[in-house]
């Protein structure tokens, strides 16, 4: 049995931890009904995946796919070890956009962050719009939602 994760990270990828985080774990783990909820501040920036859901990658300018060879050659790039990741700036193959590896679109949601807040749950699905409205104004900024299941 697969277990499932709400999980919300900052919108701006080098946001720091916010000092509403405990707030913000407690809301998470409210709405998704689990006593398991936790923050995790890596202090370097890493990619926040959706585990066993992923889909693919688009290009945001054109929503051509994103091979994933192309994606992990993007990873291996951006990766300085016990730094974390480093958000270069790459070209898509399909329309030559100048593109970060966080603003590639993700299916589902996935994206980059030196910090994440989640909470298991029953595989109620992810998060809604009102939900994450809620929640970025307990964390006084803009977050970005994921849906984990592992």
């Amino acid at each position: 049995m697969s277990d499932h994760f709400l999980v919300v990270i900052p919108a701006d990828p080098e946001a720091l931890l916010p000092e509403s985080a405990v707030n913000v774990r407690n809301t998470l783990a409210a709405i998704g009904g689990s006593r398991e909820a936790r923050v995790k501040d890596y202090g370097k920036l890493q990619f926040i995946d959706c585990g066993e859901m992923f889909e693919g990658i688009a290009c945001p300018a054109c929503e051509a796919a994103i091979t994933t060879e192309q994606w992990h050659a993007w990873m291996d790039s951006d990766w300085h070890g016990e730094d974390g990741f480093h958000l270069h700036r790459h070209t898509t193959p399909c329309c030559a956009v100048d593109v970060s590896l966080n603003t590639l679109n993700y299916l589902p949601h996935q994206g980059f962050a030196r910090w994440f807040i989640s909470a298991r749950n029953a595989g109620r699905g992810p998060l809604t719009t009102d939900e994450v409205r809620d929640l970025e104004r307990v964390a006084g900024i803009s977050l970005r939602a994921i849906a984990q299941m592992y």
